[in-house]
């Protein structure tokens, strides 16, 4: 029986991290890693500050950027869904919707926020 793969893109998009990805970095990094695991938190949580701030200005282009650097970070700790949704929002400041996309950046700051709250669970934080 073959694999839908509808039905592992759905559950990738509600991963919330990529067990493989996420110890896989822990593994190179070893002792840097929580570290790096602080530094993505205390920047993660500015980027939101300011993608809030680009939307209330129309800003799509610091938009862009900011949601790049979001997605980029997140993947690389396997940051799954904030990775997607960081992702569509990137997508819309390149479409110039970042106007219309608060629901989507608080959609990435809760997203943000399981994150966190799986990595310390992970980490014994």
């Amino acid at each position: 029986m073959t694999e839908n793969p509808n039905n592992n893109m759905n559950a990738q998009l509600n991963e919330i991290i990529n067990d493989e990805q996420f110890d896989d970095m822990r593994d190179l990094l070893e002792e840097d890693f929580i570290d790096l695991i602080q530094v993505y938190f205390t920047d993660s949580q500015q980027r939101i500050i300011d993608l809030r701030s680009a939307q209330q200005k129309d800003d799509n282009a610091n938009g862009y950027e900011i949601a790049h650097a979001l997605k980029g970070a997140s993947a690389n700790l396997g940051a799954t869904q904030l990775m997607h949704l960081s992702g569509q929002l990137q997508e819309a400041c390149r479409e110039r919707l970042i106007s219309d996309k608060a629901e989507l950046i608080e959609a990435v700051a809760v997203a943000l926020q399981r994150v966190e709250q799986e990595i310390n669970q992970r980490l014994g934080l």
